[in-house]
């Protein structure tokens, strides 16, 4: 029975807990997009400013966060600035960026080392956007024998982690033991091993090097 998301039909339901912050001067493209992503069930939250976006970033985890590439002041400074704080925050958040009409391919290689998933030069097309992000989630989704043979799908990846969870991974990443995780979080050291474990299967990973590396990836 498979069990990636390469054969499964992709439908709104499930992006019903995927979280999307945008921002964009562009209020006619900000609808357009905003109407497109609720369309295909993705919660949406409208944010008027790249400080916003910093501020709603350390509140609540969003799966995707969509933004201009360039600031009011038409400079890329703000935008990396936040792109590398997002990375800085949590884990598996990936980030749209809206170019400027002519952008530079150079302007694209910086944006893409500091952590942009993808550049949309305009005109912006709310549906490719929409497919874009739903063909990055698409590994999330795993096939698994439900009642009466019949196949059920469910949702993975670093989006369906708790709180706890993400900040025991990001100890792994940096290589910390479990007996370093339980010292400073103060929790047991069999807690910790119960949370890996939870992180792993949540995640898809069959070993500890895997996780780090799809958590590097990501």
């Amino acid at each position: 029975m498979p069990d990636g998301g390469d054969t499964i039909a992709y439908r709104p339901y499930l992006n019903r807990d995927r979280l999307v912050y945008l921002f964009t001067p562009d209020q006619a493209v900000g609808r357009a997009l905003g109407d497109e992503f609720s369309a295909q069930g993705f919660e949406v939250s409208t944010l008027q400013s790249l400080a916003a976006v910093r501020e709603q970033v350390k509140l609540r985890r969003p799966d995707l966060v969509i933004m201009p590439m360039a600031g009011s002041d038409g400079k890329m400074d703000d935008v990396l600035g936040t792109l590398t704080e997002i990375r800085g925050q949590h884990l598996g958040i990936h980030s749209f960026l809206l170019a400027p009409a002519n952008v530079r391919a150079e302007n694209v290689v910086q944006a893409v080392k500091h952590g942009a998933s993808w550049v949309f030069s305009p005109p912006i097309a709310p549906v490719d956007l929409a497919k874009t992000a739903q063909d990055l989630f698409r590994p999330d989704l795993k096939v698994r024998e439900g009642k009466e043979g019949m196949e059920a799908v469910s949702v993975k990846g670093f989006g369906t982690l708790t709180f706890r969870e993400r900040q025991i991974l990001k100890y792994v990443v940096d290589g910390r033991t479990n007996k370093e995780i339980a010292g400073d979080l103060g929790l047991s050291y069999r807690t910790v091993e119960v949370h890996r474990r939870h992180i792993m299967e949540k995640i898809g990973a069959r070993n500890t090097a895997e996780l780090v590396r799809l958590a590097i990836e990501t």
